[in-house]
């Protein structure tokens, strides 16, 4: 099962790859080939994809396409967003403890009203800290690339510990990565963003299912116990 599903990411990862290629040739978006872009838009397909499916390797991908994405943010003036890249890259670990095993995972559930405040307090903190300091290091777009950075850790700490609510997130997320990448000459990595919000959708139509379906178990019948002569 687990290959079928790796098999599955392979695949959508070098289709959706090679169509965001000739899309932006077509469109006059790519003038050159950028070989680390290429290898962080394939394998970050390939997460995202491990992702929607439940499956745990899909940190293993994360974490290579965050390595491959900091290099590529940092040699675009992309400061936040190489660091927000260069940060996860290690601590995907987190999530990938947190999960558990593909056979026991974690179960999907909604973010409870006590716990809310406190992931959105730690990313708006990170957030505002993120903007004042690449804005004086003098990165491009700071206080839009910080925005990526701060709705980035919120939704990864939400996706970390299977919260319905990380789809939201992300689909913000998207809308300005989009807005911002598509400026800064990252086409590839741009048009990518486009199917990630459409991911999105998908993603918490799968992960609803998959809630509902464990809420939905009837619970069993107590054993009967015989009535003492």
């Amino acid at each position: 099962m687990s290959k079928r599903y790796l098999l599955e990411a392979l695949t959508l990862g070098v289709v959706l790859t090679g169509l965001s290629y000739i899309v932006g040739l077509a469109m006059g978006w790519v003038t050159t080939l950028n070989p680390v872009e290429v290898f962080a838009v394939f394998t970050s397909y390939c997460s995202t994809w491990l992702c929607v499916r439940e499956r745990r390797l899909n940190y293993v991908y994360g974490a290579i396409s965050s390595a491959a994405y900091a290099y590529l943010f940092y040699s675009s003036d992309l400061l936040a967003s190489a660091v927000l890249n260069a940060y996860l890259a290690p601590t995907l670990a987190y999530g990938w403890f947190r999960w558990r095993k593909d056979e026991i995972t974690r179960p999907v559930q909604h973010l409870s009203l006590k716990a809310a405040p406190i992931y959105i307090g730690v990313s708006l903190v990170l957030w505002f800290g993120a903007s004042q300091l690449i804005d004086k290091l003098g990165g491009t777009m700071a206080f839009w690339d910080t925005a990526i950075l701060g709705l980035n850790v919120l939704a990864q700490l939400l996706l970390d510990n299977k919260k319905l609510e990380n789809w939201y997130v992300w689909a913000i997320m998207n809308v300005i990565a989009i807005y911002v990448y598509f400026s800064n000459g990252l086409a590839l990595v741009g048009f990518q963003y486009i199917f990630f919000l459409i991911n999105t959708v998908i993603g918490f139509v799968v992960w609803r299912k998959s809630m509902l379906a464990k809420t939905d178990v009837p619970a069993q019948p107590a054993a009967s116990v015989p009535l003492e002569a």
